[in-house]
């Protein structure tokens, strides 16, 4: 990185990369909170790649492009810096919770910790006009709407560490690691193995063939071939001890130090495929776990952390008085919404009457306001309000009586459905992220109005809610919506893009 790089995004100079990333606005929707937020991309490159529905697409990025941020179509927050890449330096960041070490099977890994470092895919996907970035591979053609033929790029190796021992990476390689998610039991995400691969073959050593079951509007997409959990390329020599032994796989980053849900440290990877080119520029990364903001804040002060991420909506001046802090504001979608189970029987699910008394009692100004400190948008409808073409007309009738509150006219809904007040729904929210235990609260209070009792269960980060959801274990919710085709939820936000925060800070 240029020596002058820090100078142009800070007024004053910083020893240290200083980045504080806190919790963003919201756009609280009908039986629906959503939160607008930012892609989690903080090692995007800007190099260009073919037009989404092109079928092949070009190779290596360009060294000299940025790589910290966003391209400078996202609002022009960076731009190529001047001079030569600088590598080397030590990057710290905190991290909540990991279970195991199994990409696969562990969001938390395959996401942000091993995947985004130890392991290698396909392609990554970015929201601005690239669509997508080439990773492991070469190219990938469609030469038909059931067929994806990825060229692996050559010359590429596994880390030197046991039981792969640096041997070189192969086609058949991704075939296995595609095999092993679909034999895996623990598999996070199943849908494109489940829903689209039929198979996969290696017709050579840098040839890859998957045969689809049906076309696949997403293939580029995150959620497909650049899934951390999905594609993740892995030795079939690790598959027997992938949860427990240390992480091996062929991405930028190999291993240093690995203590489970403690810290993490990964260097530089000499023989990674883009090493000739300088990349990655950043010599080593270290994710150090601490659950608690507070300790969080205290780390980041202490200068332990160059990034403070997963905070609060509360906290964009909490920082005030760090001098070496500067406030950046990236937006995209971050959707949250109050849920209903509609699979297990309760009564909402037969009895309309509930349904129309939740919304009776429900107070989204009051939830913006309380939850979120104003920092939010309201759309009409489900979907997100930064997509304003769709959203409806607030002055309809139709849609002026389905947000009207009413807690009188709710009493008597539950009434008339013989509601059992008595009970107490369990709501799960969470205190990460996006804090929809804030918001919970809120809803908590007003439900009570109609005698109606929630007890808040907040998840331990994203891996539980994404389980819980999985297993159908839920009643209530104040959450993201799901984003997969597993029974219980009955949103799917396809089109939205991105779900992280919104304030980034250095």
């Amino acid at each position: 990185m240029p020596a002058n790089y820090w100078d142009r995004v800070t007024s004053n100079r910083v020893a240290r990369r200083r980045l504080l990333r806190s919790g963003a606005a919201l756009s609280v929707g009908a039986a629906a909170l959503a939160l607008v937020g930012c892609g989690d991309d903080d090692d995007a490159s800007s190099s260009a790649t073919t037009a989404p529905g092109a079928t092949t697409a070009p190779g290596a990025p360009d060294a000299t492009a940025t790589t910290e941020g966003v391209a400078s179509s996202q609002g022009g927050l960076y731009t190529s810096s001047d001079g030569a890449p600088q590598p080397g330096g030590r990057y710290t960041r905190r991290w909540s919770t990991s279970q195991n070490y199994d990409p696969v099977g562990n969001w938390n890994e395959g996401t942000y910790l091993g995947g985004a470092h130890v392991f290698d895919r396909p392609l990554t996907s970015r929201e601005d006009d690239r669509r997508f970035v080439l990773e492991a591979m070469e190219s990938i053609e469609t030469p038909d709407p059931l067929t994806v033929v990825m060229k692996l790029k050559p010359d590429q190796f596994f880390h030197d560490i046991a039981p792969v021992n640096g041997r070189a990476l192969v086609a058949q390689d991704v075939v296995a690691s595609q095999d092993y998610g679909r034999d895996a039991s623990s598999n996070f995400d199943r849908t494109f193995i489940d829903d689209f691969l039929e198979s996969a073959e290696a017709t050579d050593d840098l040839t890859v063939v998957y045969h689809l079951k049906k076309p696949n509007a997403y293939l580029y997409s995150q959620n497909m071939l650049g899934s951390g959990t999905g594609q993740p390329i892995m030795a079939p020599e690790t598959f027997e001890n992938i949860a427990s032994a240390t992480q091996v796989g062929s991405g930028p980053y190999q291993v240093a130090e690995q203590t489970l849900a403690v810290d993490y440290v990964y260097e530089k990877f000499a023989k990674f495929r883009e090493a000739k080119q300088g990349l990655p520029y950043i010599q080593e990364r270290q994710i150090v776990f601490i659950p608690d903001a507070q300790a969080s804040e205290a780390a980041f002060r202490g200068g332990q952390l160059d990034i403070w991420n997963g905070t609060s909506t509360a906290v964009p001046g909490v920082l005030a008085d760090m001098d070496s802090v500067t406030n950046v504001e990236l937006l995209a979608f971050f959707c949250y919404y109050w849920h209903m189970n509609m699979y297990r029987d309760f009564p909402w699910q037969t009895d309309e009457r509930v349904r129309e008394a939740f919304m009776r009692l429900t107070n989204r100004e009051q939830i913006k306001s309380l939850g979120y400190n104003d920092n939010a948008e309201l759309p009409i409808g489900l979907i997100p309000a930064s997509i304003t073409a769709y959203q409806l007309d607030p002055n309809n009738s139709i849609v002026k009586n389905f947000y009207t509150e009413d807690p009188a006219e709710a009493n008597k809904l539950l009434d008339a459905a013989n509601f059992d007040r008595d009970r107490a729904w369990d709501c799960m929210a969470s205190t990460a992220g996006g804090d929809s235990d804030a918001t919970a609260q809120v809803w908590q209070q007003q439900l009570l109005r109609g005698g109606v009792k929630i007890q808040i269960s907040n998840v331990a980060g994203l891996a539980q809610l994404f389980q819980r959801w999985t297993d159908n274990d839920w009643e209530l919710m104040h959450q993201l919506s799901p984003g997969t085709d597993t029974p219980g939820q009955a949103l799917r936000n396809q089109h939205s893009k991105g779900w992280s925060d919104t304030y980034w800070r250095f």
